[in-house]
């Protein structure tokens, strides 16, 4: 498939998990992908990969939480291909802490990244976006379902979640799209360390209904479908994709017992 020839498309986080999938799909697709990323040698690993590619793929390093940093990129991608369609603000951190061991910096930094970075992004990707585009952020459940030890993770998600729907708002006049996907439990390094704990993961599939941890590639197909012409009729829409986790409780029966 084509669906985007000719469409430019910079995605942030992209140099690894479900950035580097996101990256992946768009480049089949046909689009010129600026890659954005802090991790210098991931990204020259990814551009590496993606060398069938040549002419349509540009990465540069900076962090999501710098204006400068954010603005150079955006400035790169016109700058090569004289436009830009397409923005997915994937970039993000996570950590675990109780409430009351949460300090300063780590509070500070995650704001900064998961909710200062998300603004930043669309707002200079917006401002370049002369002929209309779509956007696709990455929140998170958390945004809704929060769990134990996450209040600097969740709370910055949770900001991530209004956002979109106020900036969907304010864009729509200019015939930009934006919606935000909250994935579950997705097999990538920054969820390794319940996707790869013999008892934490088995204790976490316990709540999802279709039994099993997400794929990279699942997260991709959905962004692809929000950034393509086929959800052209949508915009400040939240979509899960966890699972069923966010569903309900299971009451465990078999159909015998109910």
């Amino acid at each position: 498939m084509t669906r985007f020839n000719g469409k430019v498309a910079l995605i942030t986080g992209a140099a690894g998990g479900m950035g580097a999938s996101i990256v992946s799909a768009f480049v089949e697709e046909g689009a010129s992908v600026l890659l954005f990323d802090r991790d210098v040698a991931a990204l020259e690993r990814l551009q590496r990969g993606l060398s069938h590619a040549r002419g349509r793929v540009l990465s540069v390093a900076g962090d999501v939480a710098s204006r400068d940093d954010v603005r150079s990129a955006v400035q790169a991608a016109v700058a090569e291909w004289d436009r830009l369609d397409v923005l997915i603000a994937q970039a993000g951190i996570a950590s675990l802490a109780p409430l009351d061991e949460i300090d300063d910096d780590t509070w500070r930094q995650t704001i900064d990244v998961n909710l200062g970075g998300v603004f930043l992004t669309v707002q200079e990707g917006a401002r370049a976006m002369r002929d209309g585009g779509a956007i696709v952020v990455t929140a998170s459940t958390n945004a809704f379902f929060v769990e134990a030890q996450t209040a600097h993770y969740s709370a910055s998600k949770g900001g991530v979640r209004t956002f979109v729907r106020a900036a969907a708002l304010d864009l729509a006049p200019r015939r930009i799209r934006i919606n935000v996907i909250h994935p579950g439990m997705i097999r990538t390094p920054l969820a390794s360390w319940i996707d790869e704990h013999p008892r934490a993961a088995a204790a976490y599939l316990e709540r999802v209904p279709l039994s099993r941890f997400g794929d990279p590639d699942e997260i991709a197909s959905v962004v692809l479908f929000l950034a393509s012409d086929a959800a052209s009729y949508m915009t400040g829409a939240d979509i899960v994709v966890d699972g069923g986790v966010t569903l309900g409780l299971s009451l465990g029966l078999d159909a015998e017992e109910e």
